[in-house]
């Protein structure tokens, strides 16, 4: 054992102190029980329940924020709110370099080796890198916008613009959601980002409309931003409080930042290409001149059909570091057991969802307005499409920790790219239901083909 532990030792002493340890079937096993001798492979059902608690009040806030706007907003002004949030969320993606995913997994291992000298350091360089490369794509994104629409002679989109300008803050907010929960304060990380960030932007968007002021998407994005601004201080003072003391009392270690980069470049790409697959429909429809109300439809069938992706997000969080340990100790039958009260969960979440979305489909797209009731058949389409990614995002993730990169991101960006192919057709053809059948096809293709391979790889794995 000593030995074992003296080899594994030696390998951690690579450049980024970071192993690869998901190549090897020596000693990968020692590294997990080493770094996790209390490890629970046994998921709580209440701590389940609290997580999709915590979502179910995310989506609630926002949900019930866009039908007030849609309500009490011009068709053009809702056009342009959702345009905007299309565009800096897949901007915000871009803006964290992949620093945030790679977080969940650096900044673990340094607390566990105890190495405060390099957490301080990717802490610090982490920052400063999201901070200034938010503030580049920031002046990018509007100097090239402004340039392209007065090409085109086309209407400005002030509200993209404007909202842009929060782009730093909710970079940050990003890295420090998944930092604040790697500290060991995952609840709270949790509370800021899923239940005080929409409350925030609900009372901003009523106060807004109880003081007579116009209703416009520049003062909805205000708004929004100032949301951001003052959850990016709640966080700072809540990774301050969870951060470890010791590293208060060390100097920083920046070296291996090349490393830290590269490795993140892998989980920025696939996020990105997720985020693409998500949001490339409502910006396509823009920018193809889609009347606002076919932009607005497509809108309000992907947000109500978003609670889906968000059950998907919050419960992986949970579920995906027990399937890593046992697949690392090689137990079948206990990868098997969660997998399967993995799937009984989502799985009934997901059916009662679609349950409730095929009778009352109707009637939940009526309180955005009476226009938005055409928009049926688009949310319906646009559900199956979203189920198949919340049941089967498990196999996204697990490939990714097993070092098949290249792999998932090729599919990735395989399904993004048909997306926009077939919404550029078929979006100009059928309009907000052509949209979401280009959403819908790419992506049921696509998880259930990374559902098939990571079986396979998981079988190989184990009986090798």
């Amino acid at each position: 054992m000593r030995c074992n532990i003296h080899r594994l030792m030696q390998r951690l002493q690579c450049p980024g102190d970071y192993p690869k340890w998901v190549d090897s079937h020596s000693s990968s096993s020692e590294f997990i029980e080493l770094l996790n001798p209390n490890f629970s492979v046994h998921p709580s059902n209440f701590s389940s329940l609290m997580l999709f608690g915590l979502s179910l009040c995310n989506y609630t806030l926002m949900y019930w924020a866009n039908i007030f706007l849609a309500q009490h907003l011009s068709v053009n002004a809702f056009d342009d709110f959702n345009v905007a949030v299309s565009v800096v969320t897949l901007l915000s993606t871009f803006a964290t370099l992949g620093l945030e995913k790679y977080a969940l997994r650096l900044v673990a291992l340094y607390m566990e080796r105890e190495n405060w000298p390099r957490l301080l350091g990717f802490w610090k360089f982490s920052l400063a890198t999201i901070l200034l490369f938010s503030f580049v794509l920031m002046g990018l994104t509007n100097v090239g916008l402004t340039i392209v629409l007065a090409w085109h002679n086309a209407e400005s989109h002030t509200a993209t613009l404007l909202y842009t300008l929060f782009l730093p803050a909710i970079a940050l907010c990003l890295y420090l959601t998944e930092a604040i929960t790697v500290f060991g304060a995952q609840i709270l990380a949790l509370v800021l980002y899923r239940l005080v960030l929409p409350t925030v932007f609900f009372l901003l968007i009523i106060v807004l409309h109880g003081s007579q002021a116009e209703m416009t998407a520049e003062a909805v994005m205000i708004c929004l931003g100032s949301a951001w601004v003052l959850t990016l201080f709640m966080m700072l003072l809540a990774a301050h409080v969870a951060s470890p003391k010791a590293i208060n009392q060390v100097k920083a270690d920046y070296h291996g930042k090349r490393w830290w980069l590269k490795n993140s470049l892998p989980l920025l790409l696939s996020s990105l290409m997720m985020t693409l697959l998500m949001t490339a429909g409502t910006i396509l429809l823009a920018t193809c001149h889609a009347p606002p109300t076919t932009v607005g439809i497509y809108a309000v069938a992907m947000k109500s059909s978003g609670f889906l992706a968000l059950l998907g997000t919050s419960t992986n969080r949970y579920y995906l570091p027990m399937l890593i340990v046992l697949v690392e100790r090689r137990d079948l039958t206990g990868i098997n057991e969660l997998l399967n009260k993995r799937t009984i969960f989502i799985g009934g979440l997901i059916m009662l969802f679609l349950c409730l979305i095929s009778i009352w489909g109707l009637e939940i797209l009526a309180l955005f307005g009476p226009t938005f009731s055409k928009g049926y058949w688009t949310l319906l389409i646009s559900s199956v499409g979203g189920a198949f990614m919340t049941l089967f995002s498990d196999s996204l993730y697990y490939l990714q920790f097993m070092n098949r990169n290249r792999l998932v991101i090729g599919l990735l960006s395989l399904a993004a790219i048909s997306t926009l192919v077939l919404g550029y057709s078929l979006g100009s053809t059928y309009g907000a239901t052509g949209m979401a059948i280009a959403y819908a096809l790419p992506t049921i293709t696509l998880f259930s083909s990374l559902k098939w391979l990571a079986r396979r790889h998981m079988m190989q794995f184990i009986a090798g």
